[in-house]
């Protein structure tokens, strides 16, 4: 018994540890201060799941300000038509231009006069001398005149005074005659008549040397034809309004200009009486102004 009751005295036994004072205000204390915390923990981590989202403004506003643009554009062109109108009806008077901020209503014109060139003015001169030749009938001569005949095998020769005033740009024109005038019936052309070739004629002979003013144009036949110079251009017969050769030297020294008017084109043929009438039609020489 008594070894027994040493073994029991000998072993370890289970004490229960005291959690609070002895005059049981220290639990009351520390249980207040774990549910104080309890309670201030619990709602911070559910905050972000049951606080309630507050709805965006933004999306609203452009929305609004969207349909009020459009309904101010949609009035803007209901209201054209008639405001167009009452300027077209009452257009602003002089004093009212000038009261504007920008009265001039030319504002800008004075900078396309710069950039756009003046229209070359020229001065034109009719043929007064016209005598045809034939190279097929090289001694045959119908003397001067104002048959205009200019075929595959014929040609025609012209002289034109030179206007004095001017710069130094020469051209040979051709005018058609007008659409609806009854001297359209003067002209007869047949073939293509599209190129007809101005040559430059500058002595009467190779072998003599005289100025074309002593050329005879009464005697004038293709086997007396005088000499050519340079092809000064080609005109186009059935251009409209008007054709006219490349600008030349107008000849130095000289008061006129002697041509001969000829077709390389097969079945070419033009002919027509050029009379000083008007409405007027037929080849003129022209002189660039100033």
């Amino acid at each position: 018994m008594s070894s027994s009751s040493k073994e029991r005295s000998s072993s370890p036994q289970y004490a229960p540890l005291s959690l609070h004072d002895d005059d049981g205000e220290g639990s009351s204390t520390t249980l207040d201060k774990r549910s104080s915390e309890d309670d201030h923990s619990a709602p911070l981590l559910e905050a972000p799941e049951n606080r309630p989202s507050k709805p965006s403004q933004l999306p609203q506003l452009i929305m609004y300000l969207s349909f009020a643009l459009a309904l101010l554009s949609a009035v803007n062109v209901a209201l054209f038509p008639t405001t167009l109108s009452k300027y077209r009806a009452y257009p602003f008077s002089d004093s009212e231009l000038e009261a504007l901020p920008y009265g001039d209503a030319r504002l800008g014109l004075d900078r396309a006069a710069e950039i756009i060139h003046p229209p070359r003015i020229y001065t034109r001169a009719w043929p007064d001398r016209i005598a045809r030749v034939s190279r097929k009938l090289k001694k045959a001569v119908w003397g001067q005149g104002a048959q205009v005949y200019v075929t595959v095998e014929d040609s025609t020769i012209m002289r034109f005074p030179i206007p004095s005033d001017g710069v130094n740009a020469c051209a040979l024109s051709w005018r058609p005659p007008a659409a609806f005038s009854a001297r359209t019936k003067d002209l007869t052309t047949k073939g293509d008549i599209t190129e007809i070739e101005v040559w430059q004629l500058i002595a009467p002979s190779a072998n003599v040397s005289s100025s074309m003013d002593e050329l005879d144009y009464d005697t004038l036949s293709y086997s007396t034809l005088p000499v050519r110079g340079e092809l000064l251009g080609v005109l186009d017969l059935t251009a409209e309004p008007n054709s006219t050769t490349v600008e030349f030297a107008c000849p130095s020294g000289a008061d006129s200009l002697v041509v001969e008017m000829r077709c390389q084109r097969v079945a070419c043929h033009a002919s027509f009486m050029q009379v000083d009438m008007v409405p007027r039609f037929g080849f003129e020489l022209v002189r660039r102004r100033e």
